[in-house]
C-alpha cells in the first residue's frame, strides 16, 4: 500500500510524503502506482519549473518527500493551487483503489 502524509499548518500544504508502493498490480503494470506517481511528480515539476521554487524534496524508487516548510509565506501561497489539486487527484484515486492508498492530511 502507498501511505500519502500532507502536512498542513493553517490553512497552507506545507509538504506531503509519498511512500511505498501500491501492490495493485506487478511493476510496470501497476495503473495505481503510476497515477501516484505522475501526479506527485507533477506537482513536483510545477513547483520547480513553473513556479521556480527551488524546494526541498528527496526522490528514490517508491519515495517522495517535497517540504516548503523552510521558504517564505510568498512561495508557500503560490504553491497551494498545485498541492491541493495533487491532493484532490490522490483522494479520489484512494475512492476507487483504497486498498491500494491511504491519504492523510495532519495539522502541525
Amino acid at each position: 500500500m502507498t501511505s500519502v502524509i500532507f502536512k498542513k499548518k493553517d490553512e497552507y500544504l506545507i509538504s506531503f510524503r509519498i511512500e511505498g508502493h501500491s501492490g495493485f498490480d506487478e511493476e510496470g503494470e501497476d495503473i495505481v502506482c503510476s497515477a501516484i506517481s505522475m501526479i506527485s511528480q507533477t506537482t513536483l515539476i510545477g513547483i520547480l519549473e513553473v513556479l521556480k521554487i527551488d524546494v526541498e524534496y528527496y526522490i528514490e524508487d517508491g519515495f517522495l518527500n517535497l517540504s516548503l516548510e523552510k521558504k517564505s509565506m510568498g512561495e508557500i501561497e503560490k504553491s497551494q493551487v498545485l498541492l491541493q489539486t495533487m491532493l484532490l487527484g490522490l483522494r479520489n484515486i484512494e475512492i476507487t483503489y483504497g486498498d491500494y492508498i491511504n491519504v492523510k492530511v495532519e495539522e502541525v
